[in-house]
């Protein structure tokens, strides 16, 4: 532009500029940026973006796309747009703007304005998704249909939508270029949600694939990491064969050296195909050492199992003078594979567990009697700690806490209680303190510590030493808790009637006035990965309750429109009809219970004679009711003789069924039974055992715990002896210390010979009397005819600590050279609890 005159000049300048308010993740996205030549001559120049974090440019502000502009006449103006590629470090707020002849390579009239400032653009996180868990079946029938699901997650910062598909491979690497056998799309994920995803898919030919879940995004928005997209890989037979797997291995945390080292083993078929006897192995291995530990059992023979049949029994397969340390028991099914199956690698489960001299204490529960405060006035707080460690607790201290906040560390100690010996179990007991006289704000929390002091340094873990217990508050008021809700049936049709138990109390210091309060009865999906709201159920109402009340309310709502696991939710004055001093506690959540797609029938008793004599045949009857909203056709009820720990004896030929039931009614199916037991399971066939009546399958158990609740079992006594029970335990709900009251227990003879028994009545910490700490109150001896029963009155005396928590509870035994006792499960009984007052 040599030769032209200075006001013969153009001059750029920028009028606007347009970006989208968010962009998702490292999405591509468009700028328009408008330019106007307010100068003299025409000219062109380029269009440069910034992206800063405040709305002004500086040099040190990153430079995105450059673009020309192109001719611009003298007066004109042009939009320029502009492409922007993502970027995945960019989140939040940042601010785009732009400059033009950024390198001043045009002589304009003002060099001064050529600077937009920025606009607001907010990046949003990008999506990261997930597949956390894979359930496939693993064996299915030839061209048979199955479903498989996995738990799909967002990891990322940023929101999106999801595509989910099962594929499958015939070899162990699995991608998207293999057969899709099932897809979903639209799965709507926040941030750190999570969604459970089912697909069915129909298996083809007989022969091993692999399958998978792989995930990506629906929407368009590129992800934080597109390398974990894939699940794991599950491998699947297809064909009629049988597959042996140990289901779960319970074991205790702390064992003496030379303990009985308890199991509870379930082991089974989840195959296509009838499962041969076989055996399962035990083994224990030191985790310290190379050393192989010593046990008194080390195998137990398994039955035969039919295809997706369980059998779970518990044993004590003893440590036999173990080194103290860190051990590993494994269970192992098949062990030397002598049975054909389909996976051999899912045959084992372990458990670590320690062997010593160990005490392991542990809070449980933390219930203070009110949650209306007053500063410088005592409150009691009823605390139950258990010692699940090998040797007993020589003496321990009980401490509670007022805090205000969560953590385990920000509290002020309000009372102290120092214990003497707890044996292995659990003692509940009264801690009280003082509410500080200072004032105390905000939210607060009971909390319950426990610390060993004898034997000094014998702890194992620490970590379950401190519970919080419920939110209270300081002052005077109303208090309405939900302090329990439960479905009373474990598993339940869809849309059918069922009935939930809901107890609500008032843990304040004044009476509820009287007027009915709502209590809202829901249901949440479990898991509820979405936060789904409340799906409402039904609406009973509490009546009038004082300071310390409680009343047991029994809902019966519909059950909820789908298959799965399900948590039952109580709400108490959902509205705030009345203020309260914690608010917080209002709602409460249930155990999960199961709806169930497979049937609405369920067996809810079975009654069969409680002594039989060996080699003799039985009638029993089985009460099976329909809880679905439909008429159902009546499966065939298969009849088990098990030990009374759960281990298979027999399974009877002969199977009944019910007729067809309508929605709501019950029939009564009897069973034909045999005390013949097998010499390979007991060459001493006298003695206690279980029968179990369960609805035959002809469709696929969802899961072990649906397998469970369709079925019901009875104590049975085999031989010719007696069956002393301990049928109810009566007492007062409070003595005076050292003062007289009168239990009353009444006790049965429920087997075919006449026989004497000894009754021991004590005084537990918990609600079990096996504890070596309980205190005997009395024992009396009688004599019981078959079929006879008699109340025993027991005159006692409370000679026990003032203040505390008791249970009254009974024990009854055979006398020694009289008929045995064939049932043991029923010889013993905890009634109410007791209050010892000062």
């Amino acid at each position: 532009m040599s030769g032209i005159r200075a006001g013969d000049l153009p001059d750029f300048v920028i009028t606007g500029v347009v970006a989208p308010a968010r962009v998702h993740g490292a999405m591509p996205f468009q700028v328009n940026v408008t330019v106007c030549n307010e100068g003299r001559r025409e000219a062109h120049s380029d269009v440069t973006l910034f992206i800063s974090r405040d709305a002004c440019f500086s040099e040190d502000d990153a430079l995105l796309e450059t673009v020309p502009t192109g001719p611009l006449a003298a007066g004109a103006c042009v939009s320029v747009p502009v492409a922007v590629q993502g970027d995945l470090a960019r989140t939040s707020t940042w601010f785009v703007g732009a400059l033009v002849d950024k390198e001043a390579r045009v002589r304009e009239l003002s060099e001064v304005n050529n600077v937009h400032d920025g606009v607001p653009v907010t990046f949003d996180s990008p999506p990261d998704y997930v597949v956390e868990s894979l359930v496939v079946p693993s064996v299915v029938h030839p061209h048979g249909f199955f479903t498989a699901t996995a738990r799909v997650c967002n990891r990322g910062g940023g929101a999106g939508t999801a595509q989910v598909g099962l594929y499958r491979s015939n070899d162990s690497h699995v991608d998207t270029e293999d057969t899709r056998m099932g897809w979903l799309f639209g799965v709507p994920l926040e941030p750190g949600a999570c969604d459970q995803v089912s697909l069915g898919a129909q298996a083809g030919l007989s022969g091993r694939g692999y399958l998978a879940f792989i995930v990506a995004s629906a929407d368009g928005r590129l992800e934080e990491d597109v390398t974990n997209n894939a699940s794991a890989v599950s491998a699947q037979v297809v064909g009629m064969v049988p597959d042996y797997v140990v289901a779960a291995l319970k074991v205790p945390a702390v064992e003496p050296g030379d303990g009985n080292l308890p199991v509870r083993i379930t082991v089974c078929n989840q195959g296509t195909a009838r499962a041969h006897a076989t055996q399962v192995h035990f083994q224990l291995q030191s985790l310290e050492s190379a050393n192989q530990g010593a046990l008194n059992v080390t195998h137990r023979n398994v039955p035969e199992l039919a295809a997706n049949q369980c059998t779970e029994w518990s044993d004590a397969v003893g440590s036999s003078g173990n080194a103290p340390g860190r051990w590993r028991l494994t269970a192992t099914v098949n062990p030397a594979g002598a049975q054909l199956e389909a996976h051999a690698d899912n045959n084992s489960r372990s458990q670590v567990l320690r062997l010593g001299d160990w005490v392991e204490l542990g809070v449980t529960r933390v219930t203070p009697l009110t949650h209306a405060l007053v500063p410088g006035a005592p409150f009691t707080t009823e605390v139950k700690v258990c010692n699940t460690g090998s040797i007993r607790a020589e003496r321990l201290a009980l401490h509670v806490s007022l805090s205000d906040g969560l953590d385990a560390g920000a509290d002020t100690r309000v009372g102290t209680r120092v214990f003497g010996a707890l044996e292995k179990g659990c003692v509940v007991l009264p801690v009280t303190g003082t509410v500080p006289a200072q004032a105390m704000s905000g939210r607060l929390y009971v909390k319950a510590s426990t610390e060993l002091i004898t034997p000094a340094g014998q702890e194992l873990n620490l970590d379950d030493n401190v519970l919080v217990g419920p939110e209270v508050a300081i002052g005077r008021g109303l208090d309405l808790v939900v302090t329990h809700v439960q479905a009373l049936v474990p598993v339940v049709s869809a849309r059918a009637t069922m009935e939930v138990a809901v107890t609500v109390c008032n843990k304040g210091s004044i009476a509820l006035p009287h007027v009915p309060i709502p209590v809202w009865v829901s249901f949440l999906p479990e898991p509820n990965t979405q936060g789904l709201p409340l799906l409402v159920g039904a609406q009973p109402t509490v009546e009038p309750l004082g300071s310390g009340e409680c009343s047991t309310l029994i809902a019966e709502p519909i059950s909820p429109p789908e298959a799965g696991a399900w948590r039952p939710t109580a709400w108490v004055d959902e509205s705030n009809t009345f203020p309260e001093v914690v608010e917080s506690n209002n709602l409460a959540r249930g155990e999960v219970f199961h709806v169930a797609s497979i049937t609405g029938l369920h067996i809810t008793a079975l009654q069969a004679p409680t002594v039989v004599r060996a080699n003799t045949s039985f009638n029993a009857t089985a009460t099976v009711c329909n809880r679905s909203a439909l008429p159902q056709n009546g499966p065939q009820i298969r009849f088990f003789l098990r030990t009374e720990d759960g281990f298979p004896v027999a399974e009877f030929p002969r199977r009944s069924q019910p007729g067809r039931l309508m929605s709501g009614a019950c029939a009564s199916v009897r069973l034909d039974g045999s005390s013949e037991i097998p010499y390979d399971t007991s060459p001493w066939q006298d003695g206690s055992y279980r029968l179990v009546a369960e609805l035959e399958a002809p469709w696929t158990f969802g899961s072990l715990g649906e397998q469970k609740v369709l079925s019901f079992s009875a104590p049975l006594g085999v031989g010719r002896g007696g069956d002393f029970a301990v049928t109810s335990v009566r007492a007062t709900d409070s003595v005076p210390r050292g003062g007289l009251f009168l239990p009353t227990v009444r006790v049965c003879n429920q087997g075919l010979t006449s026989g004497g028994a000894t009754l021991t009545t004590y005084l537990s910490r918990d609600e079990h009397i096996e504890m070596p700490g309980d205190i005997k109150l009395r024992e009396v001896n009688m004599s019981l005819g078959p079929g006879s029963c008699r109340d025993v009155l027991v005159e006692a005396y409370a000679n026990v600590d003032a203040g505390d928590v008791w249970y009254v509870g009974a024990q009854v035994r055979a006398l020694p050279l009289s008929t045995p006792d064939h049932v043991k499960s029923n010889d013993t009984r905890v009634g109410g609890r007791i209050i010892v007052t000062p």
